[in-house]
């Protein structure tokens, strides 16, 4: 898994989770406090993923950081609306905390089961697109970025 094609992938696989992680604890975090959730922290979720990718590959970028850029991106997502989903269920019941929620077999069948539900309206869906846009086209700027950077100060060095 760490090396395919000389592409280095485990490293940017890791770093991508953590933020996927992140994204999703955020989202829900805010759905919390507000009680309503922010569509734009879906973009977030794409462009800490698309950062992390990048990072963790020491900004050696190919297709396939991009492709798990999107991948991680999505299930920051995905996690970010169970998470709600499982904090405004422990709203409803308090003799159940969040955590134990979280790992409750029921509670991830029932999420799976209305899996539609939670991705029906078109704004959901169009910051899930614009959340995989951030997560594709990042690596690719930033590697774009540092490539020209290098070569910017490899083409100042004095010739003799």
């Amino acid at each position: 898994m760490e090396e395919k094609q000389g592409v280095k992938i485990g490293m940017p696989i890791i770093g991508g989770l953590i933020a996927a992680i992140l994204g999703g604890v955020v989202w829900a975090a805010v759905a919390a406090m507000t009680e309503y959730e922010v569509g734009l922290i879906a973009i977030l979720a794409g462009v800490l993923c698309g950062y992390a990718v990048v990072l963790f590959s020491n900004k050696q970028i190919a297709t396939v950081h991009k492709i798990i850029a999107v991948v991680l991106s999505l299930i920051g997502i995905l996690l970010g609306k169970y998470l709600t989903v499982v904090y405004f269920t422990a709203q409803l019941y308090t003799d159940m905390s969040m955590m134990n929620l979280v790992f409750n077999g029921e509670m991830i069948s029932a999420f799976v089961e209305t899996f539609t539900e939670y991705f029906s309206e078109p704004i959901d869906l169009l910051f899930v697109v614009l959340a995989i846009v951030s997560a594709w086209q990042i690596p690719g700027r930033m590697a774009k970025t540092s490539m020209a950077s290098e070569a910017s100060t490899s083409d100042q060095t004095p010739r003799a």
